[in-house]
C-alpha cells in the first residue's frame, strides 16, 4: 500500500499576488500581508547573500532578482542601507525622531503626536512586548516597520488638532518661500541653472537662515509641509557655502524636540574652508551644551578627509581640549576620542588618551579604555558609502539595470 505524500503549500510567489502584475491603486488586505511577507524574506535573502559575499552578479543573485523583481530588490536595499545606518554618538537622537515625523505626518492618523522623550519610552515598551509576545501597542503608536508597506498603504494623514500649539511663522519672499511647499520629500533639492542663479540666491542667506530656525516652522503640526522647511533651509545653506550661517545654526542642538541636529556636521563641511574659524568657535566655547560642541568636533573631522593641514590642526586642537584637567567635560572628551580613533589618530595621542580616561575627565559610558584598541568608524554618512562596500556594489548593479 503505498503512502500519499503530504501537501505542503509552497511559498506565494511575487508573481502570484495580482498587485504586482498592475501596481495600481492599493492592494487588497490579503496582498497587503503577502506583499509584506516577501519582502521580509527577500531582506533576509539579500542580508545572507551579503554576509556571505555572494555578489550582485551571481547566478544566486539573478535567481532572486528574478524571483522578487529587479523594483523590489531595489526596494530592499535602499531600505537595508537606511536601516543599517550605524548611529552617530551626538545626533542620533535628531535622525530617530526626525524618521517619527516622517512616518506619523503620513500615517498618523488617530494617534497621539509624541515628544521625543515619549518617544524613547516607547521604544522600551514596545522592546519589552516583543519578548513577553502578544498585542503590541507600542508598535502601532511608533508606526513601527513603516518602510516595509509605505507604498501599499493608503496615507491616513492626521489633520492638525484645535488644541495644537505652535508659535505663527514668519513669512518669506520668493524664492525662498518656495521651500514651504516641499514638504517631507526630504531627498528634493533646488538644482541652480548656472552660477549667476547661484550667486543671486546667496542675496537670501539671511532669510533661509532665520527659515532653519524659525520655531513655528520646527514646531509645527508634521503633517503641513511648511514644517519640513527648516530641513531643506539648512541644505541650501550648505549647498551655497553660507559659512556666515554656521554659529547661528549650532543652536538647532538644544532643541528639545530637536529633528534636524545630526545634518549640521555634514552642512557645515560643506560649507568650504571658511567655515572652520566658526566650527573652532563653537568647540571651544565651554558654556555651550556637549551635544553642539560634538556636532562641530564632528564637523572638523570630516573636514581632515584628504586635507593633511586641517588634520594636523585638528588632531592637536583635540589634543589640547583633552588635556585640559582644570576644565573638562567628560562627554565632549568622548566624543572627541571616537574622532581621534576614526582618523586613526590615536596611537600617536596614546598617553594623553590614556591620562584622561584614568583621571574621570572622559564619560565611560560612550567611550571606554578597551575603545583605544578597536578599529571601528561611528560616523560614516549613508551618502559617503564606499564603492567596495557591499551595499555599494548591489547598488551600482540595480542602478545599471
Amino acid at each position: 500500500m503505498s503512502k500519499r505524500k503530504r501537501h505542503i503549500a509552497k511559498p506565494t510567489a511575487p508573481s502570484q499576488i495580482e498587485w504586482f502584475k498592475h501596481r495600481a491603486d492599493y492592494p487588497s488586505p490579503e496582498e497587503r500581508k503577502a506583499i509584506i511577507q516577501l519582502r521580509r524574506e527577500l531582506s533576509t535573502e539579500l542580508l545572507m547573500m551579503m554576509l556571505t559575499k555572494v555578489g550582485p552578479e551571481s547566478p544566486r543573485a539573478q535567481a532572486l532578482s528574478k524571483k522578487y523583481g529587479q523594483e523590489e530588490v531595489r526596494r530592499a536595499l535602499e531600505t537595508m542601507e537606511n536601516a543599517m545606518e550605524i548611529p552617530s554618538f551626538v545626533g542620533d537622537n535628531a535622525r530617530s525622531y526626525r524618521d517619527y515625523r516622517q512616518r506619523y505626518a503620513r500615517f498618523g492618523e488617530g494617534l497621539k503626536f509624541c515628544t521625543p522623550t515619549e518617544i524613547d519610552d516607547l521604544y522600551m515598551e514596545y522592546a519589552k512586548q516583543l519578548k513577553e509576545g502578544g498585542e503590541n501597542k507600542a508598535e502601532k503608536l511608533l508606526i513601527a516597520g513603516w518602510h516595509d508597506w509605505e507604498d501599499i498603504t493608503l496615507p491616513a494623514i492626521p489633520p492638525r488638532p484645535a488644541d495644537f500649539s505652535a508659535p505663527a511663522p514668519a513669512s518669506y519672499p520668493a524664492p525662498v518661500n518656495e521651500l514651504l511647499e516641499w514638504g517631507d520629500d526630504l531627498k528634493r533639492s533646488h538644482q541652480f541653472a548656472d552660477e549667476a542663479e547661484s550667486k543671486q540666491w546667496r542675496k537670501y542667506i539671511p532669510a533661509l537662515t532665520r527659515m532653519a530656525l524659525d520655531p513655528g516652522l520646527l514646531d509645527g503640526w508634521p503633517s503641513e509641509s511648511a514644517s519640513w522647511a527648516p530641513w531643506h533651509a539648512i541644505h541650501m545653506l550648505g549647498i551655497l557655502q553660507a559659512w556666515e550661517s554656521a554659529p547661528a545654526l549650532a543652536s538647532l542642538a538644544d532643541l528639545e524636540n530637536d529633528w534636524l541636529s545630526d545634518h549640521l556636521p555634514h552642512i557645515w563641511a560643506d560649507m568650504g574652508v571658511e567655515v572652520e574659524p566658526s566650527l573652532w568657535m563653537i568647540l571651544e566655547d565651554a558654556s555651550t551644551s556637549s551635544k553642539r560642541r560634538g556636532l562641530a568636533a564632528q564637523s572638523l573631522k570630516m573636514m581632515t578627509e584628504e586635507n593633511e593641514p586641517i588634520e594636523a590642526k585638528v588632531i592637536a586642537g583635540f589634543e589640547k581640549i583633552l588635556k585640559n584637567e582644570k576644565s573638562f567635560d567628560p562627554t565632549l572628551n568622548a566624543y572627541l576620542l571616537n574622532y581621534l580613533r576614526d582618523m586613526e589618530a590615536i596611537d600617536e595621542l596614546r598617553e594623553t588618551a590614556e591620562s584622561a580616561i584614568k583621571q574621570g575627565r572622559v564619560d565611560e559610558e560612550i567611550f571606554t579604555f578597551e575603545d583605544l584598541d578597536e578599529d571601528f568608524d561611528d560616523d560614516y554618512d549613508e551618502d559617503d558609502l564606499d564603492d567596495d562596500s557591499d551595499f555599494g556594489e548591489w547598488g551600482d548593479k540595480d542602478e545599471d539595470d
